[in-house]
């Protein structure tokens, strides 16, 4: 009954939150198990490799017992407490902590990025199940229609009047009709079970939401795969800036503080009290390879920054492709309408004349199922375009960013 009652709940919030291609309502428990899991990696993550510059305080104590060549005997008790902590690392220190933040925005984006192809994953199964169910009808229209020539010609050509080539012609093509209401019928299952791997919505109750056309500068400027690239892109411009720091002198402080007891056995010479030093130490790397590790670190965020420019071209280009795929299914439902139309013309031309009993019903049945199917054609074109407004909506993160790319 819980179940039920988040389902109807989900549905009827469905038109407001599924407009956040980031959203993770309507998935699946466990898939927002998952990816809960993965952001708290990711922020961890993040917390470590900002902080990573800090050395750690290591704590120590020791306890040692001696006995000399001369035969004595002495024990030595130590606690110590030690730092060796850079200070300066020729820019190296703001360059890392840049890095773990430009390298948590691009995980962000890439986080957002899986629960909106997620959420497209889902609803593109949504609109295919509902897409295939009109086909499944459009379809026993069409068998209908089979049935009715079959019926004529198998009448003609036993008066001689149709050879046997136009009713094996008939009969093949509704062989061919049947083997694609079975294959529809295994679409509705598919992608049934598709929807039930992503989550615990009905496709029968649940109620399909209508997206609006994204402009192409919107699409542009917030496209997922765009977006993911420049942060890349930052990402390893600030790996590069660490990479030449660590070949730049660096500066550390060292101390070391705690307490120490000696105490011989046989003599009377022991101490104990509190000792620390402190120091300065200055590194300057010599290393052989240094400029080579430089150049390729250099190469991958420029091969990066290329790599946006590339895909920011392809976003253009995949954005026209949908538009004018669009176009297109809006001329076959302009077409499909005009027939319609006619149909409707000649349909009442036909029941006139089977009233007048000059057209036979079978004429007027063939009509209407023709209708019928057409009508089909409309609401699957009408679904195709949705396919493609919803592949452009989950294509872009609709969320605001607050850093600069």
């Amino acid at each position: 009954m819980k179940t039920q009652i988040k389902i109807f709940l989900n549905a009827a919030f469905f038109s407001l939150t599924i407009a956040n291609a980031q959203d993770m309502e309507l998935l699946s428990s466990q898939k927002q198990d998952l990816l809960h899991q993965q952001q708290n990696q990711y922020e961890a993550e993040s917390e470590k490799l900002r902080n990573n510059w800090i050395a750690p305080l290591n704590l120590s104590g020791s306890y040692s017992y001696d006995k000399s060549a001369n035969g004595n005997h002495s024990d030595t008790k130590k606690i110590s407490a030690s730092i060796n902590q850079d200070i300066f690392r020729s820019g190296g220190i703001v360059y890392q902590i840049n890095y773990a933040d430009a390298k948590k925005r691009a995980d962000t984006l890439e986080l957002k990025q899986q629960i909106a192809n997620l959420n497209e994953e889902l609803f593109a199964a949504l609109l295919n199940y509902k897409k295939s169910k009109y086909e499944l009808k459009q379809s026993g229209k069409k068998l209908d229609n089979y049935d009715i020539e079959i019926f004529i010609k198998r009448q003609l050509y036993d008066v001689g009047k149709a050879d046997i080539t136009e009713l094996n012609n008939a009969l093949m093509d509704k062989s061919s009709e049947q083997k694609m209401y079975v294959s529809l019928e295994y679409d509705i299952a598919r992608e049934r079970l598709e929807i039930a791997k992503l989550s615990d919505i009905d496709p029968e109750s649940f109620p399909l939401y209508s997206f609006d056309l994204v402009q192409e500068d919107a699409y542009l400027q917030n496209n997922f795969q765009v977006r993911y690239a420049r942060a890349q892109s930052q990402t390893y411009e600030q790996q590069y800036n660490v990479t030449k720091s660590s070949y730049l002198p660096t500066v550390a402080i060292n101390a070391d503080a705690g307490y120490l007891k000696y105490g011989p056995k046989e003599l009377y010479e022991g101490y104990e009290g509190d000792f620390y030093t402190a120091g300065v130490s200055i590194n300057i790397p010599l290393t052989y390879n240094a400029s080579a590790a430089k150049e390729e670190a250099k190469a991958l965020y420029l091969k990066q920054t290329a790599d946006a420019a590339d895909r920011a071209r392809s976003a253009k280009a995949s954005y026209a492709q949908s538009f004018e795929l669009i176009k297109s299914y809006r001329r076959y439902i302009d077409i499909s309408s005009k027939n319609i139309l006619l149909y409707n013309e000649l349909i009442e031309t036909v029941k006139a004349g089977v009233d007048a009993g000059s057209k036979t019903g079978y004429d007027l049945k063939t009509l209407e199922n023709t209708k019928a199917i057409e009508e089909y054609n409309i609401k699957i074109n009408e679904i195709n375009i949705q396919l493609e407004l919803a592949k452009l909506h989950f294509a872009i993160n609709t969320n605001k960013q607050s850093y600069k790319e």
